[in-house]
């Protein structure tokens, strides 16, 4: 209590000294050597703070102070000068202008200091570096503060009046000094505001939000479509004490709505459950990789599982007035499983612990996620992976921003968001649809955060996107074992940025090595991207590993083979492949961009073929230049964006023919879609009513066919032809969309034509193969 009081008796002295020394000249009639004996009072003052005090700087602070105080004091005393005793207010503005601008050269500066006081959690937050650079400017406008009133208290001090002097001093500095604190209150609320509300999602508890915060929201304005934080944990705790009661401990899951996806995903994760998140729901996928003893967790009836459970279902089912159970759980234990294929290769499980996701998420918020702030969360891409997970789910529940519950689909569903402050998740294939589609700007009213993932992204299409949308797409290059690696916006060069937990190295096969906090292996994962790296960790991808190949015993890069293609300014993408048969050669599948069209526009194909040939053997050898060329209208990717090698060398693998094209297609297990085209001069068309002709029925059932051999590698015999049935003809030249499925267990073909859009059926049928016989 003692101590306290002489804190507070100190502290009116030093503040109330020049009223003090004032009244001391002006009313009480003291000498200067009277009024020094004040200095050496406050001297001892701040020599006990100097006793008190834990920070070395602070007390070569209070160092400086007293010694400067204690020559003012017995100057003033032996000389009886009342300018030393005037000096006071100067003293304190230097040594307070010292101490702040030591911080500034010493980081962290003093403001920081202050607020990492305030608040502990600061230190270990994403958004440090922002608050960082905003409490440098704090302390920087400190500084020029005391550097100021410093130049003026010692103007007053050599000015003839005293009131002056006192009125400065006393009064003028302190109210500039609470000028400065409501200012910067008011400004630090402004940016309090602009930065992320970060909650680790391992973290979260019921009372994280606000009750009634939006977490998701439909794709219209139907209110029945939007939760709120209090729906979230209502959710929650349903499904958990569904899944609890079950006790299954791996759950499958699926879920198309990124809201119940959200929901599911907390409840298996908060229930010490693990998690088995996969974009691929075909029949003979999920077969292939559930066990007995899983449960499968969906929102969407699954055919091919009587066992799985609708999440709809769950929530329909529960009592408003159970038990809430929602809250923490151990990120080091949670586990998650996802699904990935890469560019090659059958799909395959990638183990995790929720621990790597939640580094990820704060490297995430702390690069980008102030750039969020008071946005809504849009995606093009699917949640199932690492990318579209981190983004469009976790992101938006650990930062407390709205997501939309449906990914949008097409280029013009972004007209209806044009009016929103949007961060959208989106994907290369997207961006060149958008970019080939879009004839005028979006129109946002507040510039969209737009990012990319999956691949490169093409400085054309990037560039193009920029100009429809406002912003220039920042890509996000990783994996699904490695976690977002780095970025970069291409506009600025090639060059990539790592995060700054991810340490780069070469390895042994000149890939890039990776290690982070969010890869647990201590050797890091090494990639099959082969690179440039730079001394400060920078990086230019060259392709991948498995992009050189021996042609005719010459090496060759096939990375250098697109570049080169692209060099012609007519393609908008491109793959070239390795293709083995009598002799090993390539293939080119490509792409035509708007000027390519125009320019082949009625060219037979050889024509075209020829153009590129001719380009390509200036800079490449004729024996290792493509012999084989499609031309497609986009190329085939996976439900992760990714063009994969042996999609497009299945593609050369069928027999070019001129009876039909295929514009485009997609391959997954058990599953390809296709849209095709017949031409008019197609010989399916001979001897059918040439005044009308009409694709014959045994042509399509054969295509079918022929196609699920090529793509879906059934058997080659076929057993038995189901019913077919035929709703509408087919015309020359009008696309149509092929969907053909293969269920292995009981070797069925099913295959449907349809209009592109979907809402017109040309064709139905099935047929069965022989599994144990075949063609040869």
């Amino acid at each position: 209590m003692k101590s306290m009081a002489g804190k507070i008796f100190f502290a009116a002295i030093s503040v109330l000294y020049p009223i003090i020394v004032y009244c001391g000249l002006v009313f009480w009639g003291l000498s200067p050597r009277r009024l020094s004996v004040l200095l050496l009072v406050l001297a001892l003052s701040h020599f006990l703070g100097f006793t008190r005090s834990k920070s070395n700087l602070d007390r070569w602070r209070i160092v400086l102070l007293v010694v400067l105080v204690l020559a003012c004091a017995f100057t003033a005393f032996f000389l009886d000068n009342v300018l030393f005793v005037k000096f006071y207010p100067v003293l304190v503005s230097v040594s307070l202008l010292a101490f702040f601008a030591f911080t500034l050269i010493k980081p962290p500066s003093f403001a920081f200091r202050m607020a990492s006081l305030a608040d502990k959690s600061l230190a270990d937050s994403p958004s440090r570096p922002a608050v960082e650079c905003y409490c440098t400017k704090v302390t920087l406008v400190w500084c020029v503060f005391f550097a100021v009133n410093a130049s003026v208290a010692t103007l007053t001090v050599f000015m003839e009046s005293d009131k002056a002097w006192a009125l400065y001093n006393g009064l003028i500095s302190y109210i500039l000094i609470g000028v400065i604190f409501t200012v910067e209150f008011l400004v630090r609320k402004m940016v309090q505001n602009k930065l992320q509300s970060y909650i680790p999602v391992c973290e979260l508890e019921k009372d994280s939000r606000p009750e009634g915060a939006l977490v998701s929201f439909g794709a219209g304005d139907a209110g029945k479509d939007c939760k709120t934080w209090g729906d979230l944990v209502r959710d929650v705790s349903s499904v958990r004490h569904f899944l609890e009661q079950k006790n299954i401990a791996s759950w499958i899951l699926h879920c198309e709505d990124s809201y119940y996806f959200a929901v599911s995903l907390l409840a298996i994760l908060q229930s010490g459950f693990r998690a088995l998140v996969t974009a691929n729901r075909q029949e003979a996928f999920i077969k292939e990789i559930k066990k007995p003893e899983y449960g499968f967790l969906t929102d969407e009836p699954f055919a091919g599982d009587s066992s799985c459970v609708l999440i709809q279902d769950i929530l329909a089912a529960s009592k408003n007035n159970a038990e809430i159970k929602f809250g923490k759980f151990d990120k080091s234990k949670a586990e998650m499983v996802m699904y990935t294929s890469g560019t090659t290769g059958e799909p395959k499980a990638v183990h995790k612990l929720f621990l790597q996701f939640e580094n990820e998420l704060f490297e995430l918020v702390k690069v980008f996620g102030n750039d969020w702030v008071n946005r809504k969360v849009y995606s093009t891409v699917n949640h199932h992976h690492i990318y579209g997970l981190l983004f469009t789910a976790l992101l938006p529940i650990a930062t407390g921003l709205p997501f939309r519950r449906r990914r949008i689909d097409f280029p013009t569903e972004l007209s209806g968001i044009a009016s929103e402050s949007a961060v959208m998740a989106s994907s290369p294939a997207f961006l060149k649809r958008l970019s080939a589609e879009a004839d005028k700007p979006v129109g946002f009213k507040c510039t969209p955060v737009i990012y990319s993932s999956g691949g490169p992204l093409p400085v054309e299409v990037a560039r193009r996107a920029s100009e429809l949308t406002g912003y220039w797409p920042m890509e996000i290059y990783g994996s699904t074992e490695t976690g977002g690696i780095a970025y970069r916006q291409s506009k600025n060069g090639a060059v990539w940025t790592p995060f700054e937990v991810c340490k780069m190295s070469l390895a042994e096969n000149e890939c890039l090595n990776v290690k982070s906090s969010y890869i647990l292996e201590a050797e890091g994962f090494t990639t099959g991207d082969l690179v440039d790296l730079y001394d400060d960790g920078r990086f230019l991808l060259k392709g991948r590993s498995d992009s050189i190949v021996k042609i005719e015993e010459k090496r060759i890069s096939l990375p250098e083979v697109e570049n080169r293609i692209k060099q012609t300014g007519l393609v908008q993408d491109v793959r070239v492949v390795p293709m083995s048969g009598k002799r090993q050669y390539l293939a080119a599948a490509i792409v035509l961009n708007e000027d390519g069209r125009k320019q082949f526009a009625g060219q037979p194909k050889l024509a075209i073929n020829n153009y590129f040939h001719d380009y390509l053997v200036k800079f490449i050898e004729n024996t290792v230049l493509p012999k084989k060329w499609r031309y497609l209208e986009e190329l085939p990717q996976n439900t992760e964006g990714k063009i994969r090698m042996r999609d497009i060398q299945a593609l050369f693998g069928l027999a070019e023919s001129p009876n039909f094209k295929i514009l485009k297609f997609r391959r997954e297990p058990g599953v390809f879609t296709a849209k095709l085209v017949f031409p008019a001069t197609s010989e399916y068309y001979d001897g059918h009513f040439p005044e009308f002709k009409l694709l014959p029925a045994v042509a399509q059932v054969d295509l079918a066919l022929r196609l699920a051999r090529n793509f879906l590698e059934v058997p080659k015999m076929l057993s038995k032809i189901h019913r077919t049935k035929f709703a509408n003809p087919i015309m020359p030249e009008n696309p149509v969309e092929l969907k053909i499925t293969y269920d292995a267990d009981s070797a069925k073909v099913t295959f449907g034509y349809t209009s592109e859009q979907g809402d017109k059926k040309y064709s139905s049928g099935s047929f069965t193969m022989n599994p144990e016989q075949s063609l040869g």
